[in-house]
């Protein structure tokens, strides 16, 4: 037996943590073959060249956010076959998302001067079925271009940079870094379905973004940036099954809501565990503010499109005391930021200029890191996997690396749509407490090997003329 922060484990259990320890330790080491800047196929015209930041660029994160997606290709595909269609793909579809290869001019524009987004080519050291048997995001730090180092701002380098990595079996993961400055969940997604489209060939379902976000939210001169605190996470996966999320939302059912949603049970869940690991770690409870990312689009006067790309998100802030709180009133915290962001979240986002709905003491604490700050984004909606494909199907595995930005938890559905995967990133100190949460555990399983139907494996789709 083993003693450890106040935990029995049993010698079993203490084998596995060491041999999970282990396979951390080891990245896979990538080397990068090239560098390349991908540029629109045809120039962006002169009249399109400025285009005009809105509100919600302004005031949202100034980070990049990292999207990795696995796949596993036939033998018989070429590196150089892959490579060369994802970047004449690329450059087909910045023609279209032509703000993508500008830069960010000042805190009003982006000057759309076709620079190009940076294309990076690396050879990986193994082999996908070592990331897939023990899925740590810490083996992946070489496969996007700041290796899990704090990348610049988001707000001063470009809009886009890619990575593809060649394992040695064949598999290749393809890695993107958006700046939230212009580029939110939905607007990725997007340009992410165009881009895949265009390199099947099924030039049809390329749509035609729009970019008029900021006739809706006009800029500001006096608008309240978003503090961004960077500092060391760590990672971890937690899947939740269809029976599994069926009994939480029954147990988080209160007279108050008696419906609860699969996403505001899950959030509670999470809030509530994380909140305890805080307060283990610090050895005292500090006040929490959990934000909800809610897509503006279609409830905007006038509605946007969902093919509205730029930042079109709102935040539902929810707040807690020190008191430790149970499920049901989480639930019930969630539920009242909702209805009031519903009421006049909109409208009180135009008047206040600040993505941030708080009282003054609760932003003088946030300011200060007196409280506990949560950010929750829900994709369970979004074709994440289904429009990935580039012409050799879809990835077997999506994962969001973040080794930078502690307290941010991303929900996806897996790949049966029956499930929801959370990647959580928590800080180091916090983490190890968090996953060991035996009410989390009751309901979730902590990152379990990815499973692969071998008749999905990808091969070149024949119908691409790229």
């Amino acid at each position: 037996m083993f003693h450890w922060t106040g935990t029995i484990l049993t010698t079993s259990l203490h084998k596995h943590w060491c041999k999970k320890v282990a396979n951390m330790k080891r990245a896979l080491k990538v080397e990068i073959q090239g560098r390349e800047i991908i540029k629109p196929s045809h120039p962006t015209p002169h009249h399109l060249r400025n285009l005009e930041l809105s509100l919600l660029d302004q005031i949202n994160y100034s980070l990049y956010v990292c999207t990795c997606f696995l796949y596993k290709v036939n033998n018989n595909v070429k590196a150089d076959q892959v490579s060369q269609r994802l970047k004449s793909s690329l450059s087909e579809t910045l023609t279209k998302f032509y703000p993508f290869a500008g830069r960010v001019k000042d805190d009003f524009s982006i000057e759309c001067n076709d620079e190009g987004v940076e294309f990076i080519e690396g050879r990986a050291n193994g082999f996908l079925s070592e990331y897939l048997q023990n899925p740590d995001q810490k083996l992946l730090t070489e496969f996007q271009p700041f290796g899990g180092k704090d990348p610049p701002v988001a707000g001063k380098g470009p809009l886009l940079v890619v990575q593809v990595t060649f394992f040695k079996c064949g598999g290749v993961g393809v890695t993107t870094l958006s700046s939230q400055k212009f580029v939110d969940a939905l607007s990725y997604t997007t340009f992410q379905n165009c881009w895949a489209a265009i390199a099947r060939g099924e030039f049809r379902k390329a749509v035609i973004p729009e970019f008029v976000a900021a006739s809706v939210f006009p800029p500001s001169e006096s608008f309240v940036p978003f503090r961004t605190h960077f500092s060391p996470a760590e990672s971890n996966r937690f899947v939740f099954d269809a029976s599994k999320l069926a009994q939480l939302q029954a147990e988080v059912a209160s007279a108050s809501v008696p419906r609860p949603s699969l996403v505001e049970a899950l959030t509670a869940l999470i809030w509530k565990c994380a909140r305890a690991a805080s307060r283990s770690n610090r050895g005292f409870a500090r006040p929490s503010l959990l934000v909800q990312a809610v897509d503006l689009r279609s409830v905007v006067v006038p509605p946007l499109s969902e093919n509205s790309v730029g930042n079109s998100i709102g935040f539902m802030p929810a707040q807690t005391s020190e008191k430790e709180m149970e499920l049901q009133e989480l639930v019930c915290k969630l539920r009242k930021a909702k209805d009031e962001f519903t009421n006049n979240g909109i409208q009180t986002l135009l008047e206040t200029k600040s993505i941030l709905n708080v009282s003054e003491s609760t932003r003088d604490k946030f300011e200060r890191d007196e409280i506990d700050f949560f950010s929750f984004t829900s994709m369970i909606s979004f074709p994440v996997r289904e429009g990935a494909d580039f012409g050799w199907g879809k990835p077997i595995h999506v994962t969001f690396p973040n080794y930078t930005t502690p307290n941010v938890v991303i929900l996806v559905s897996t790949e049966d749509g029956a499930g929801i995967e959370a990647f959580v990133y928590l800080s180091p100190e916090d983490m190890p407490i968090f996953e060991r949460s035996q009410e989390l555990l009751s309901f979730a399983t902590l990152n379990p090997s990815v499973q692969v139907n071998e008749k999905e494996k990808g091969s070149f789709a024949s119908k691409s003329s790229l």
